[in-house]
């Protein structure tokens, strides 16, 4: 009896691991979440610090962390999103 309900509990465990990943790259993603995160503040710290855009390693515009062409795109999605 007691080898049954074990079994169906194995069973629906695996079935939630799978439905959690569908795929490797979402898998690597949520086992790793916390040590890329880490990596990714560090290196916008270090861009902003040295000067260089954030999204591109342009030169900043100065006080921003932005290239000129990236502050005129950021500036536009602010003012559509604003806009709704």
């Amino acid at each position: 009896m007691f080898k049954k309900i074990l079994k169906k509990l194995k069973e629906v465990k695996e079935r939630k691991k799978e439905k959690a990943y569908p795929n490797r790259f979402l898998k690597f993603y949520h086992l790793n979440k916390k040590k890329l995160n880490k990596e990714r503040r560090f290196s916008y710290n270090e861009r902003k610090k040295s000067g260089v855009c954030v999204r591109c390693k342009k030169k900043t515009v100065k006080g921003i962390v932005f290239c000129q062409y990236h502050q005129e795109k950021q500036k536009t999605y602010n003012k559509i999103s604003r806009s709704k």
